[in-house]
């Protein structure tokens, strides 16, 4: 039998778990706690969701009977829902139209702002240097030589990130 349980600490034999089936007998009462090894390495914690298997002790393929008595032969923890939500998380790709958060701001696409930034640098990095060279003003003309105050600060080579990217 498959079924779902909620892990409620450790058992008492090393490696295994003590975990709550999440069906009702039928006579209506909760399956009661039974320990259950973990195969492939899951390391459940205490209040995970789990996926278990077991096979059942009679050979008989009465329903009531099977769910009358859940004593599995060899219960196992076959799967973690909190683990299999953390490894798919780690290399997520989400398609389509996402909305992250609560906020309804649209997000940038770090490439092209940034493609933009470095002109605005570039232009005015040209101002910066033509307003360099300003005479002071005199009977015929001129301006003051920019202060260069306050500093020209390029975009950062280092704001986007290397790791999450969007469309």
């Amino acid at each position: 039998m498959i079924y779902a349980a909620k892990i409620k600490g450790e058992g008492q034999t090393a490696g295994t778990w003590k975990v709550a089936p999440q069906y009702a007998r039928v006579d209506g009462t909760d399956a009661p706690e039974i320990e259950a090894f973990s195969l492939n390495g899951l390391e459940p914690e205490t209040g995970d969701m789990v996926i278990c298997a077991e096979g059942i002790n009679d050979f008989s393929q009465s329903m009531q009977m099977i769910f009358n008595d859940n004593g599995g032969a060899f219960p196992l923890i076959i799967a973690s829902l909190e683990q299999v939500l953390v490894f798919s998380f780690i290399s997520l790709q989400l398609k389509g139209n996402v909305k992250l958060g609560e906020g309804g701001k649209k997000m940038l696409l770090g490439d092209t702002v940034q493609t933009w930034a470095q002109s605005v640098d570039a232009a005015l990095q040209a101002l910066y240097t033509w307003g360099a060279t300003g005479v002071a003003p005199g009977l015929s003309g001129g301006i003051n030589p920019f202060s260069q105050s306050p500093a020209l600060q390029s975009w950062p080579t280092d704001a986007l990130s290397v790791k999450h990217e969007l469309d």
